[in-house]
């Protein structure tokens, strides 16, 4: 699979702008509305919060086979791409990946505020009162929604042409998207080190062209960071 040689008109680039930014709340939906429903409704009854974690999981599952459908339209010259595995040299790509994942977080952690991140302290406050349904979300569905977002429509979409820049682009998005802009404490080592995973991930994606390699390589990060 080679990736997309799109039309480049300004239309194309306006029409896909939107849809971007249309898929960007999408992606948002489920974590918005599990934090929403249980500030109002509570987690003190556990039937409550079986109900409600359900219906995450079945809305998170129904946006990902949207983005899925999305994906496919976009990559429609493409199509192998949906037949191929991943190979051996694939698989050192992940491999080499991951161990780049390690380091980027072992050099960052360290530095990362305890307290005041707000993305972080929402993601906990959900883990502590969903915590399978979360554990799900960040392991598996998570990873998928982001890397056929981030990875598989903007590296097709922007800039096809001009590598570097659709990778660095990406990334940047990909990081900003990971922390609470409104909330006026962004902690810069935590933007940067999501930065440099969104790099790493496009990256692989990019030498692979099997979206397959990126979303194992973000599945094996988070399920690792979800069990630390």
């Amino acid at each position: 699979m080679t990736i997309i040689k799109t039309n480049n008109s300004g239309w194309a680039t306006v029409r896909h702008v939107g849809y971007f930014c249309l898929l960007l709340l999408a992606e948002q939906l489920p974590l918005t509305g599990l934090s929403f429903a249980s500030a109002i409704a509570g987690t003190q009854q556990t039937q409550l919060t079986y109900v409600l974690g359900s219906l995450f999981l079945i809305i998170s599952i129904l946006i990902t086979i949207l983005f899925w459908q999305v994906y496919r339209k976009a990559v429609t010259d493409n199509n192998n791409e949906f037949e191929q595995r991943l190979h051996k040299r694939d698989g050192l790509l992940v491999a080499a990946g991951f161990i780049a994942m390690l380091l980027i977080n072992a050099a960052t952690i360290p530095f990362v505020k305890t307290s005041g991140n707000a993305n972080v302290d929402s993601l906990t406050s959900l883990l502590q009162s969903f915590t399978f349904f979360m554990l799900l979300f960040v392991a598996f569905i998570g990873p998928i929604l982001e890397e056929i977002l981030f990875r598989g429509l903007f590296l097709n979409w922007f800039f096809p042409h001009r590598r570097w820049l659709s990778i660095g682009l990406s990334s940047v998005i990909f990081g900003t998207f990971h922390v609470d802009l409104s909330s006026g404490q962004v902690d810069p080592i935590y933007w940067l080190s999501k930065i440099l995973l969104g790099l790493v991930l496009a990256l692989v994606y990019s030498r692979t062209k099997n979206l397959k390699a990126s979303i194992t390589l973000h599945i094996l990060n988070n399920t690792l960071a979800a069990l630390v």
